[in-house]
């Protein structure tokens, strides 16, 4: 997934860039969750961290959380960018990844960040 600098741009600007990058990567989201995703977003104004970049992917899981199919497309991707990654956050992602994985494997619902700080 392309991650542009974006932190000149208008808000409006910055969640279109974001969406357009989403759908780029993952063609079966809608435009309209794919903007929904991009707004949980903050701007990228320097070099694009793990971080960003597992916050964007949970973003997109989380918005199409209502839709399995999605979910589970892009949840390999977030596993295997916390297997790349070193982070000081990691061990709040590997918590999010274990319970990603029970809502696909229906045992629990979709979790949120919250509830692990």
């Amino acid at each position: 997934m392309n991650f542009e600098y974006n932190g000149n741009l208008l808000e409006d600007e910055r969640i279109n860039l974001v969406a357009k990058e989403i759908i780029n990567a993952y063609p079966d989201i809608t435009l309209s969750k794919a903007k929904e995703a991009a707004m949980l977003e903050g701007k990228i104004s320097e070099k694009v961290t793990s971080k960003d970049k597992l916050d964007r992917l949970y973003n997109i899981m989380l918005v199409t959380s209502e839709n399995k199919n999605i979910v589970s497309k892009i949840y390999p991707d977030f596993l295997k960018l916390l297997k790349e990654t070193q982070t000081e956050d990691l061990e709040l992602y590997l918590k999010i990844a274990k319970v990603i994985n029970d809502f696909l494997e229906k045992k629990s619902e979709f979790p949120y960040v919250s509830d692990f700080e």
